[in-house]
Order: C-alpha cells, then structure tokens, then sequence
C-alpha cells in the first residue's frame, strides 16, 4: 500500500513534465495537467501519507488482541510510510535521475520512523470502543480539515478550489460516517426524537 502511494505521487508529478508543459503557468496547462495536478495536490498531502499509516493500522490489526494488534498497528504504520518514501524517492530518480540518498530522503524517513508507528498505533485504536475508538477514527479527517487550513492547495494552482471543495466535502461525509458508525456499534440513540 505504502509503496503504491509513493510510487503513484511521483508519476502524478511528473506529468506536466512528460508533457512538456513546466515552463507553462499552472493556470494555463492541458487537461491532462491540470487532472495530474488534482491528484498531486491530493497525494502530497501530509493527510494521505498520514492516512496510508492509519489504515495499515486498522488493518493489521483485525481479530487481534487488543496490545498485539497495537504493535502489529505501529509496525505497519512505519513500513507503510518508509515503504512510501522509498517508493516515491526511488522513482523520481528514475525519471530525473540524480542520487536516491539525500537530504530529503533522509529527512523524509526519519519522518516516517518517527510518525508512522503513531500513526500505525492510531488505526489499530479505531477498533477500540468508546471516546478513544472514536478520536482516532477522526484523526485522518481532522487532519485533512487542519492541512486545508494551515496548508492549503496553491492559489496559482486552477485545482485549487476543486481539491479544497473535494477535502473538505470529503472531511465532513467521514465525520458523519464515523459519528453514525460509533454511535451503532456502542448502541447510542443516532438522533433525538421528540415524545
């Protein structure tokens, strides 16, 4: 999963590239750019990195016992986004070329074995029952909501609107599911009805 998201980021942000397009204001790019550009700004957000870790969290995780599957949890969380780094480095040197070990690799996965367990120990916890279950359910949510906030899409970028509508329709659909699912599954009323 990990090495599929790095692997995919990069060839995203190579297509202006292939296409001959750098040079051109993001603005005025084709089509096919400006669908690359959308799926850019998606895959190089810290919330979809984050969000691969969780949910090789969650899914290590199942049928386990509740500790186990917390160390199942933190272990893949770390590959998850060491196995991405590796992925997205690996092949932007196949296109460009230059030297895979650099500073931002280095950087990068030191990020990822630092992040990755807690966020790999974060989806595990989504099994969990009550106000615990339910926070870490909302972490991926919460944290595309903080990232449209603090770190939103380039406003040069024709694609910004789009994915800022996307994350943000996609934030409030994800928090209502998780709501409806928690509130089900620990049996509390969905909804006050009156007498």
């Amino acid at each position: 999963m990990g090495t599929a998201l790095g692997a995919v980021d990069s060839v995203v942000n190579h297509v202006p590239i292939w296409l001959g397009e750098v040079g051109t204001a993001r603005a005025e790019r084709g089509i096919r750019s400006q669908v690359s550009e959308f799926a850019s700004l998606i895959l190089n957000a810290g919330w979809a990195w984050a969000a691969a870790a969780v949910l090789a969290g969650w899914l290590v995780s199942r049928q386990a016992r509740p500790t186990v599957g917390l160390r199942r949890g933190a272990v893949a969380g770390g590959l998850a986004l060491v196995s991405a780094t590796t992925a997205y480095y690996a092949m932007d040197v196949l296109f460009d070329g230059g030297v895979w070990w650099d500073v931002r690799t280095r950087f990068w996965l030191v990020g990822s074995v630092l992040l990755g367990p807690a966020l790999g120990v974060a989806g595990a916890s989504i099994r969990r029952p009550g106000p615990a279950g339910t926070l870490a359910a909302l972490l991926v949510p919460a944290g595309a909501a903080l990232q449209m906030v603090v770190l939103p899409p380039p406003p040069e970028s024709l694609m910004a609107q789009p994915v800022r509508l996307t994350v943000w329709a996609s934030v409030a659909v994800a928090t209502v599911l998780v709501i409806r699912a928690r509130a089900r599954r620990e049996g509390l009323p969905l909804s006050v009805r009156p007498s």
